[in-house]
């Protein structure tokens, strides 16, 4: 049975998303920070200065997820988990004592969250998030990087078939997302949301956010029509700090 479920869903920038439940918090894949309406930062000057605690979630270490001012806000916020992907750790990023890191398959679970680490088509991993009832993904890297307007037609497929086998393993494990976070990368080519619209295809979501877009807002918000066809709502954003509440 589903109790009161109240997230307000933040897009900060890039892939970065901020959480926000009653009691507590959770930001994944950190990069930088935006204003908000009233002219403060979300994460330094709002989030940060929240009493609620935060969790602070990392897919992998490449720069556009990875912001190692993230380990610096321990010393002035005191109830902060960090939960990584072990690539962090493998990658010399960070020390072991910095956080708790997760394999793929590997889970973590508290009295608020249940995070179960899957695979990624690049670095590190992705994140199943569990919170009262309801299951949030965040891809991370994890998408078909086909690349097929720039490498050969064989490399093309290998790519697809990649993300497909880590697809099948995370619909084997939920068939119903309520909210899930996935690259639309138009640097793709033309077939650049041919990983998301294969996503939503095999696993059942009710809320899809795009990520992984620069500012190329106009282009991942095309996908909006393709989830309409699998019976998905496909969240337009228009701009950094863009807040919904489902």
């Amino acid at each position: 049975m589903i109790g009161s479920f109240i997230m307000t869903i933040t897009y900060i920038y890039h892939s970065c998303y901020l959480l926000e439940f009653d009691e507590f918090s959770v930001l994944i894949d950190f990069y930088k920070d935006t204003k908000r309406e009233d002219g403060r930062k979300w994460i330094a000057e709002y989030l940060l200065q929240k009493e609620e605690d935060l969790y602070v979630l990392c897919t992998h270490s490449h720069t556009d997820h990875f912001n190692p001012e993230i380990l610096t806000w321990k010393k002035n916020k005191r109830n902060i988990r960090y939960l990584f992907s072990d690539e962090l750790l493998t990658s010399g990023k960070v020390e072991a004592n910095d956080a708790l890191f997760l394999r793929k398959e590997e889970s973590f679970r508290d009295h608020r969250i249940q995070l179960k680490a899957f695979g990624s088509t690049d670095a590190g991993c992705s994140f199943l998030i569990g919170c009262d009832g309801r299951l949030i993904f965040h891809a991370g890297d994890l998408n078909n990087w086909h690349w097929n307007e720039e490498v050969s037609k064989e490399e093309a497929l290998g790519f697809e078939n990649s993300y497909l086998c880590e697809l099948e393993l995370l619909s084997e494990k939920t068939d119903d997302l309520f909210v899930a976070m996935f690259p639309v990368d138009p640097r793709l080519g033309r077939d650049y949301m041919k990983g998301a619209e294969q996503f939503v295809s095999r696993v059942h979501t009710k809320y899809f956010l795009p990520m992984h877009f620069g500012e190329a807002y106009e282009s991942a918000n095309r996908f909006k029509d393709i989830a309409a066809k699998y019976g998905v709502t496909y969240l337009s954003l228009f701009h950094p700090g863009q807040s919904f509440s489902l």
